[in-house]
């Protein structure tokens, strides 16, 4: 309410309209009944362990289009891996299921190349859907990689990344040319007939260096700006297995790696900036939903960083996306009621994003009409099922929750959907920063809110 507004009204309202401004941030809406909206204030508003952190929370029924219950819902918050359906939808949006794989310019003795992001190079998860690889190994002429030195260039961590995560399985290398989904895997194969068991990895030039340090604690290191991993001792306990850790990622590497697994290759290095878009040909490949999948269900800081790289590169011709954010955020939120929001990866790894649980029903909703409700729960975790929800949400005989999680040190969110014992379909957004210690009994208290969602509504 502005202070012309204030100044405007009768002399008696004057009394009333501070203590309403004093009152919590709650909003009662839509066909919540007295009963039910105190029953969700108790569990969310008077909750001893929300208490112990800042929450928010937001519901809202999609059959009728209504918000019934929020509390703190327009306050902004780090959402962590939250942010990751923002990502999908401009993936979603602007890539759909094909995007650029490679831009190149071809000449009668060699091919001048440059990156776009693409993901699923030599990727072992997505073995069958890479279509740059077989391109690639039927190329004759010579290839030269281009890594501009600056515009187009891509840094390996996004604002904000905490610079010494480099030996964390959560933080991969951001790249134009990522391979491998710019990572080590390791795992051992099944105990033969003798009692043995084999190391198998990727990349197998990486694996067969793996060195042992009788010293080390931790199971295995590698430097900063190197892929020189040793081993603990212990690292060959079976049940440590499969590993995975991130690379880093050079031109050297790439070359090396390409080298290797297409040995027709002809390669080399340059730096040429990207030319206009009307001056390349661009190798477009698939992106099937087992892409899409891995992002939400496993919650996969690489793909989110790549396909906004990747989207980055569809629009502008080269994989910008602080161009692309700025975008997105000027043209495409305030179309759905999103503005001023805080956006500035593709994972969440940052906690310089910020957005209210109300944006992110916006996001679901839009979701919802642009992608389908089903198709959005095939690709979404399911509580007690599968992705970061398989242990959670499973107090109910049937699945009741589908959710995108969000978790950093003092930071606990999940966002999704909810249908109902009596067949209600609810979009909900729950958000906790600030707090110390673990993030289970948030967890918890947010299954039971759902629960009580679940079994009320």
């Amino acid at each position: 309410m502005s202070p012309k507004l204030l100044l405007s009204l009768p002399h008696s309202l004057f009394l009333i309209i501070p203590i309403f401004l004093a009152l919590p941030q709650v909003q009662a809406q839509g066909q919540l009944s007295g009963r039910a909206n105190r029953q969700l204030q108790q569990l969310v508003e008077f909750n001893e362990v929300f208490r112990q952190g800042h929450t928010g929370f937001c519901l809202y029924e999609l059959e009728t289009e209504t918000h019934l219950f929020g509390y703190n819902a327009d306050r902004r918050f780090v959402p962590a891996s939250n942010i990751k359906l923002l990502t999908f939808l401009v993936a979603n949006r602007l890539l759909g299921h094909r995007g650029p794989a490679l831009f190149y310019q071809e000449s009668t003795d060699r091919i001048e190349a440059w990156g776009t992001g693409y993901p699923l190079a030599l990727h072992p998860a997505f073995v069958a859907y890479d279509e740059l690889g077989p391109w690639l190994s039927a190329q004759s002429k010579p290839i030269t990689l281009n890594f501009p030195a600056r515009e187009g260039s891509v840094a390996r961590y996004g604002p904000g990344w905490s610079w010494d995560d480099y030996n964390d399985a959560y933080v991969y290398e951001r790249s134009a040319f990522p391979l491998f989904g710019n990572r080590l895997y390791l795992d051992v194969s099944p105990i033969d007939a003798e009692g043995r068991q084999t190391l198998l990895g990727s990349p197998p030039t990486i694996t067969s260096a793996l060195r042992q340090n009788n010293l080390q604690e931790p199971r295995i290191l590698r430097s900063e700006f190197a892929n020189d991993f040793t081993l603990s001792p212990d690292f060959f306990d079976p049940d440590r297995f499969p590993l995975e850790r991130p690379l880093h990622i050079s031109g050297q590497l790439l070359t090396n790696e390409l080298s290797a697994a297409y040995p027709n290759l002809q390669l080399s290095i340059s730096e040429k900036p990207y030319p206009p878009n009307h001056q390349f040909t661009s190798l477009t490949a698939s992106l099937p939903d087992t892409v899409f999948r891995q992002l939400l269900q496993d919650s996969d800081n690489f793909l989110a960083e790549q396909l906004l790289l990747q989207a980055a590169a569809q629009r502008y011709g080269l994989p910008d996306t602080r161009q692309l954010t700025g975008f997105v955020k000027d043209s495409i939120l305030p179309a759905l009621g999103i503005e001023n929001i805080r956006w500035v990866d593709g994972s969440g790894l940052s906690r310089y994003n910020l957005i209210t649980p109300r944006h992110l029903l916006r996001i679901l909703q839009t979701l919802k009409t642009e992608v389908g409700l089903d198709r959005l729960l095939s690709l979404l975790p399911a509580g007690g099922k599968n992705g970061t929800l398989e242990k959670r949400f499973a107090n109910k005989p049937t699945t009741y929750v589908w959710a995108k999680t969000g978790s950093l040190s003092g930071v606990a969110c999940v966002s999704g959907f909810l249908k109902s014992r009596k067949g209600r379909w609810l979009a909900f957004s729950f958000m906790h920063n600030n707090f110390v210690g673990s993030s289970r009994p948030f967890y918890d208290e947010m299954e039971r809110t759902l629960s009580w969602c679940y079994e009320n509504l």
